[in-house]
This record gives structure tokens, C-alpha cells and sequence, in this order.
């Protein structure tokens, strides 16, 4: 037999074996993995000093551009003109502290919602500074799936939206609370999809992107199915199974060049 031929009937024999096999043994190995074994990814927008656009940093992500938006675990990239679009499942307030920029800048802690620190903030400038001498930034999380534009299906992940961006937060959480079923009653949150693109800002410092968001009135099979995701995700985090968190330290670093934006 030559090789082309053994080639051939290996690969033909193989194959359809193996994705029997892993059909009827679809999550083996995955048993234990919780929760708090893994990390909801986040969404973020990709600004000037955003690390993913230097050659030289290790989060570098080729082919990235400013006012591209970026999975931060999958490191998928959607352009700022095509965005993202997500379902939305749960929506979240968090209080966060980092160190002033001038400093070295870094993330502290996360702080409760009753933490009294919180009502005895100072004003210098855009920013929030608590009795530490470090800076409050206050983050609206928008927890979502995400639809991958290759294989139109949903993941969950984290839209944080914090500073100029809490405008546009605002703004979406405005529209989802208007909308009606038929009957008059408020829309589920999970029953809404949007598409999340970028637009260019500036003042009189600079220039910087924000989200640029549009509801989709027209629901496909792929959406319909993120909608039914969405919602089991939204009955886990109203029975408490699943918590939104910060992201990881090192991360959190990295989002705050994000933020060194004029604002």
C-alpha cells in the first residue's frame, strides 16, 4: 500500500470515529469547572495608549486600530465601524478605587455600595478622590452575550462602561427601560439586541472614541437563540449562582491607560 493510499484510509476510518466519540462524550473533562474557575471576558475600546496597539507590549494584538473594540480574553477584535452586537442579560454598578495616575496608577480594591468613603469624594478636576487620596471611579457593568461574528453564536462578557463613557451608559439604559411588548409591559432586558460601534470625540484637549449604540429591531434565529442564553444567564445571577467582579489586577492596569483620555 503506499503512503498516499495508507494516508487516505487513515484519515477516512479516524475521523468520523473521533467526532462520534466526542459527540457522545461532549463535556468529559469539564465536571468541575465553576464558576469561579473562570472569567467572563470584558469588552472594552481600544484608545491611543492602549497596550494592545503597541508592537512592543505583550498584549499587542495585530491588526488592532484605535476605536476598534477587543474581547479581553479571547482577544478578538471587532472594528469600530462593524462593532458588536450583544444581547444584554444584567446590569451592575460598580465603585471602584485606583491609585492616581500620577503615582504609579494602579488598581486597590473594590469598594461596597455602602461604603461610607463613597459619599466623601473631593472633586479635582474629572476626577473623584476619596479620603485615601486615591481616585473613585464609578463603572456601570452591562453583563451581555456577544455574538461572534464567524460563527454567530453568543458568549457571555462584560461591557464596562466608566467616566465619559457613563453618558452613553446612561443613554442605553434610558432606551432599554422604554421599551413596550405589545401588550404595554416592559421588555424583558434580555428580549432587546444592539449593535455596539464607536464614533470619534474631542474637546479641547485631544480626541478619544466612545460607544456609539443602535438597537436591532429585526431578530434572527441566531438572536433568538442569544435571547434564550441571555435569559438563563439573567436567572443565574437573580438566584446568585453566577457574581460579576472586577477584572484581574493586571488587567485592571491595563484598562486604566484606556482611560488616560482628555476628558
Amino acid at each position: 500500500m503506499s503512503n498516499a493510499l495508507a494516508e487516505k484510509v487513515t484519515t477516512d476510518v479516524v475521523i468520523p470515529n473521533l467526532s462520534s466519540l466526542l459527540e457522545e462524550e461532549a463535556g468529559a473533562g469539564l465536571e468541575n469547572f465553576g464558576t469561579e474557575d473562570m472569567q467572563i471576558p470584558f469588552i472594552r475600546i481600544l484608545q491611543a495608549l492602549s497596550p494592545q496597539l503597541n508592537k512592543q507590549d505583550s498584549l499587542y494584538i495585530k491588526g488592532a486600530e484605535q476605536g476598534d473594540i477587543f474581547n479581553t480574553v479571547s482577544q478578538q477584535v471587532y472594528k469600530a465601524d462593524q462593532g458588536v452586537i450583544v444581547v444584554p442579560c444584567f446590569f451592575e454598578k460598580k465603585f471602584l478605587e485606583f491609585a492616581l495616575r500620577s503615582s504609579g496608577g494602579g488598581f486597590i480594591r473594590e469598594l461596597s455600595h455602602d461604603d461610607k468613603d463613597i459619599g466623601l469624594t473631593t472633586r479635582e478636576g474629572a476626577a473623584e478622590i476619596l479620603p485615601s487620596g486615591n481616585e473613585l471611579v464609578r463603572t456601570h457593568q452591562h453583563v451581555v452575550m456577544a455574538m461572534d461574528p464567524e460563527t454567530k453564536m453568543g458568549a457571555p462578557a462584560i461591557l464596562d462602561m466608566k467616566k465619559t463613557q457613563l453618558k452613553v451608559s446612561r443613554r442605553w439604559n434610558t432606551l432599554k427601560n422604554g421599551i413596550r411588548l405589545p401588550s404595554g409591559k416592559p421588555m424583558p432586558l434580555y428580549g432587546t439586541a444592539w449593535n455596539i460601534q464607536t464614533i470619534a470625540e474631542s474637546n479641547d484637549q485631544g480626541s478619544w472614541y466612545n460607544y456609539k449604540i443602535e438597537r436591532m429591531t429585526e431578530v434572527s434565529k441566531e438572536l433568538e437563540a442569544m435571547m434564550l442564553e441571555a435569559r438563563t444567564m439573567y436567572l443565574s445571577f437573580r438566584k446568585g449562582e453566577i457574581k460579576t467582579a472586577s477584572a484581574p489586577a493586571d488587567e485592571m492596569q491595563s484598562a486604566q491607560k484606556d482611560d488616560e483620555i482628555p476628558f
